[in-house]
């Protein structure tokens, strides 16, 4: 049985917590090294390629400065998740027009929507908490992030 706890499927090297990238296929990119650099991606650019289609279909920021880009790929085995922070936030044509800072990228394989389906499901659950979301703004290192999760798993 595969996992669902997001804090498991979260990498210190998968997390940027002062993303530089302003325009979203910049910050789209960022995500997918982020995720290729501790993963093994057949095809970095066709995954790049898959968001970019997946932006055009409907934006992935969901509002309150958060944006959770996904989308399920041959090019992976497992699902995983790239996390960046950006103060003061960014472009990202959000559901209610206001910059992003906090974003989340999954990535999952084809043959596995379900947990795909359960990580970005629990994902935008805790997403909700305003609390929670304070801690990833405030958080100083990728370990704090990934402590974050793992409290929020624990409740």
């Amino acid at each position: 049985m595969m996992t669902t706890k997001l804090g498991d499927m979260l990498h210190p090297s998968c997390i940027e917590l002062n993303l530089s990238e302003k325009k979203k296929p910049e910050i789209l990119r960022k995500l997918v090294r982020m995720v290729s650099q501790s993963v093994d991606i057949r095809d970095p650019d066709a995954i790049f390629e898959a968001l970019m289609e997946r932006e055009r279909i409907s934006s992935t920021g969901i509002g309150n400065g958060i944006a959770i880009p996904h989308c399920l790929t041959p090019q992976v085995d497992s699902t995983h998740i790239a996390f960046a922070r950006k103060l003061g936030g960014a472009k990202f044509d959000s559901v209610d027009n206001q910059p992003v800072a906090l974003f989340f990228l999954l990535v999952g394989p084809e043959g596995n929507p379900n947990l795909h389906l359960k990580a970005l499901s629990k994902l935008a659950r805790y997403l909700h908490d305003g609390s929670f979301c304070d801690v990833l703004m405030g958080a100083g290192s990728p370990e704090e992030v990934i402590e974050a999760f793992a409290s929020k798993e624990r409740l």
